[in-house]
């Protein structure tokens, strides 16, 4: 009787730690979609809120505001 009361034993307690570690698992991809969807939602990132404009004489945007704090500069390093 104790042999196969001991086996018994051990196959449950291998049962539990097996469905323990899905669990985990389950819990630990939803926080962390949990988060990935408040940084989402919440517009973390590296987005700028500056304005931008085309580059006068060029094909790419520059800052609409370092544009205008000094145009006189931008227009005499274009051709350096």
């Amino acid at each position: 009787m104790g042999g196969s009361e001991s086996s018994q034993n051990n196959k449950k307690n291998d049962d539990s730690a097996g469905h323990e570690g899905v669990v985990g698992g389950a819990v630990l991809a939803g926080v962390l979609l949990v988060g990935l969807a408040i940084a989402v939602l919440s517009g973390s990132g590296s987005k700028s809120k500056r304005r931008t404009m085309k580059a006068p004489g060029r094909s790419t945007r520059i800052f609409r505001d370092d544009f205008e704090g000094d145009p006189a500069s931008y227009f005499r390093d274009l051709h350096k």
